[in-house]
């Protein structure tokens, strides 16, 4: 088999490639857990009895991080208390003053969205209104005049289509 004719292959079976390359990946993973399975069971077997035993020392971990406990004095202590407390009251009342500014300015934007809602249906139902009465136009045609009659035609002319649009037989065909 030629290079280009694996190359071919490949790229007309690129699903079993696939399939394949996922198959050698997942058998090189268990080995190498196994593997690591195996070092795990050594180290965890009793050692034998010709080689001393490793005594396991129990470390205590407040040993290890131990901290230098520095007690405050007592009027100290009260002192800053009280200015916690204070801190955390005056706290409290900017948060308790924050959240009246807000519930007033949703009540406000409530009682704006209810005009705004009352406004637009006023609107709504002007518009419908108007729309029906352009419905019933009324050109009050049997009042005309015969002034008012000539000015239309005249209108109608210089508001129409163009002459040039709609062409005419202007001169006599020679036979």
């Amino acid at each position: 088999m030629t290079l280009e004719q694996i190359f071919d292959l490949i790229a007309n079976n690129f699903i079993f490639v696939a399939v394949v390359i996922g198959g050698l990946i997942s058998m090189f993973g268990r080995l190498a857990g196994a593997g690591q399975q195996q070092q795990e069971q050594r180290q965890n077997r009793p050692q034998r009895a010709g080689q001393p035993q490793q005594q396991q020392e129990t470390v205590d971990w407040r040993e290890i991080f131990k901290q230098e406990e520095i007690e405050p004095e007592p009027t100290e202590k009260r002192a800053s208390t009280r200015v916690e407390t204070t801190q955390q009251a005056s706290f409290e009342e900017g948060i308790v003053s924050r959240q009246q500014e807000l519930q007033n300015q949703y009540e406000e934007m409530q009682r704006k969205r209810e005009v705004s809602s009352r406004k637009n249906r006023e609107i709504r139902k002007e518009t419908v209104d108007l729309l029906e009465k352009k419905d019933k136009l009324d050109l009050h045609l049997n009042h005309l005049s015969n002034k008012e009659a000539m000015k239309a035609v005249v209108w109608a002319e210089v508001l129409g289509r163009p002459r040039s649009r709609q062409p005419h037989p202007t001169f006599m065909k020679k036979r």
